[in-house]
């Protein structure tokens, strides 16, 4: 008995392993392998963020677009890496001024709201990227800032930024509130450094609103309850709607990720900004 435990043991953990391979391999359309491919094809058009626009925790909108038949010679890149803030989007600046992309799609600022929320929070975030500073709105306000004008001031790019999506579903939450403030900042700031502004928040927020919802669940920090829907996506063949659905989400798997339902909205709308101009 004790050594079929052993081996359900091992089992286990190989089989959590490959889910969590699955769930953090890099894009292999990433800026670093654009950059080494020196593709001709145009327009190029890079997407910029962190767990949701990576695509390997939620819907995967960025290889949605990439497989548009509108799009086939167009060379669409994915730099979204799990957890990301603002800071290590600054990071990727310099790859980006190599490329010089035609457009530059931005959804960041998730992890930077969480990380305000509470000391656990803020820790998970530190100890994983070495964080040597608090993480404040003003931080937010100045490395969203940094990345724009450095972006408009050293490439060509059209430059689209999204406002975060919601942290949870209920409004009356703090941190669905704190995701509301954070997409006021983005506003601001897009709207003060004259770029495209896409109201991704609001148009969740407004979509729950009409969804006339028996109830809105709140967000709640939980490593492994995340790890759970990660696990059963990878494991069963439940849609992201399906887990959102049995998570007591609309739009959202955990509470954090968008599901199909919210990506496809997000989708459009890089999609609205893209294909008018595609000739």
């Amino acid at each position: 008995m004790k050594h079929l435990s052993k081996l359900w043991l091992l089992g286990f953990l190989i089989f959590e392993s490959c889910v969590i391979f699955q769930a953090t391999k890099v894009p292999a359309n990433n800026l670093k392998t654009a950059l080494e491919t020196n593709s001709t094809k145009t327009p190029k058009i890079v997407f910029l963020g962190d767990s949701i626009t990576h695509g390997r925790v939620s819907y995967d909108y960025v290889g949605s677009i990439a497989k548009h038949p509108s799009l086939a010679d167009s060379q669409v890149i994915n730099e979204g890496i799990n957890s990301r803030l603002t800071v290590q989007i600054l990071e990727q600046l310099e790859n980006l001024k190599k490329l010089n992309p035609d457009y530059v799609f931005l959804l960041i600022g998730t992890n930077d709201l969480k990380a305000t929320l509470t000391k656990e929070e803020y820790d998970r975030y530190a100890g994983l990227w070495k964080l040597k500073e608090p993480v404040t709105e003003e931080s937010f306000t100045n490395n969203l800032t940094k990345i724009i004008q450095t972006i408009q001031k050293e490439t060509k790019a059209k430059i689209i930024i999204f406002s975060p999506p919601v942290l949870g579903e209920d409004p009356t939450s703090i941190p669905f509130q704190r995701s509301k403030r954070f997409a006021e900042l983005t506003k601001q700031i897009s709207t003060k450094e004259k770029t495209n502004y896409k109201p991704l928040h609001e148009t969740l927020s407004q979509g729950l609103d009409e969804a006339k919802l028996s109830s809105r669940k709140p967000y709640v920090q939980s490593t492994w309850g995340m790890y759970l829907t990660i696990l059963k996506y990878y494991s069963t063949t439940s849609s992201w709607d399906d887990l959102g659905d049995s998570n007591g989400y609309y739009y959202l798997t955990d509470g954090i990720h968008l599901n199909a339902r919210g990506g496809k909205i997000l989708e459009g709308m890089a999609l609205e900004e893209i294909l008018p101009n595609k000739k």
